[in-house]
């Protein structure tokens, strides 16, 4: 398969690379922004070229893959025009199936929100609709999940927002531990191997006893339960839903 990518930034290096490590069968041509990872894609794989403009993308495209923000998918395109025979594969947040066929008539359009872990053909990766092309792309860069159709898409892709979060409370329990006299480097080996070990244990649990943990990790009046309680007390639990919701209201021109 002959790959394009326009606009060649984190999510993109990232997936390229996911690509190359799952088998690395296919032709990559990037856009040369940005400079730095573009570069640093054709220097490290063979298969993966650097072209010289977003003309140029498409016209050695099989298959063409958006991966800028959000704002700049209008200028990217400005000028330039698919071909019969391509696909248009979107990593944008926000731009729907609908957008996509009115930017691509006629052609197979689809959608994918890969994560930064693809780079390691790790983690959830959402897409939509579910095709052959889409299966084939996708093939053993993760834990592939296909979507009904847009709305359950961002659903599920919408948590991904707290990705940072999840980091911003890695690093708060390490500065607890770390206040309380732990040496760092210690207080970040146990912080983060208690974090992984928590997360095999929700994916190793089948999906109806997934309410059974919270009870299988504490005991009547012990820390776990006294620490759980006092954040449910402050509303804790209710906050990631709330900014969710509001970031939900943001439409595609209020992201950058």
């Amino acid at each position: 398969m002959k790959l394009g990518f326009l606009g060649t930034g984190v999510i993109a290096g990232a997936f390229i690379e996911g690509l190359e490590h799952a088998g690395g069968h296919h032709d990559i041509v990037v856009s040369p922004r940005s400079e730095a990872i573009s570069r640093d894609l054709e220097a490290r794989f063979a298969r993966v070229r650097r072209a010289g403009s977003n003309a140029e993308v498409i016209e050695a495209s099989e298959v063409v893959v958006l991966a800028m923000r959000p704002a700049q998918v209008e200028d990217a395109l400005a000028g330039l025009a698919f071909r019969p025979g391509q696909a248009l594969v979107s990593f944008v947040t926000g731009l729907d199936i609908p957008e996509l066929q009115a930017l691509a008539p006629g052609l197979p359009v689809a959608r994918a929100l890969p994560l930064p872990a693809v780079a390691r053909c790790s983690g959830p990766l959402v897409a939509t609709p579910e095709t052959p092309l889409m299966r084939e792309l996708l093939s053993g860069l993760g834990e592939v999940i296909f979507a009904a159709d847009d709305t359950e898409m961002m659903a599920m892709g919408g948590v991904s927002a707290l990705m940072a979060t999840y980091f911003e409370l890695q690093q708060t329990l390490i500065g607890w531990s770390e206040a309380e006299g732990v040496e760092r480097a210690k207080a970040s080996r146990y912080t983060r191997a208690m974090l992984l070990s928590l997360a095999e244990t929700g994916m190793a649990t089948p999906e109806a006893r997934l309410g059974d943990l919270v009870g299988e990790h504490q005991t009547k009046g012990g820390l776990n339960q006294r620490v759980r309680t006092r954040l449910l007390e402050a509303g804790w639990f209710d906050a990631p839903g709330n900014a969710l919701a509001e970031v939900r209201r943001i439409g595609r021109q209020g992201l950058e």
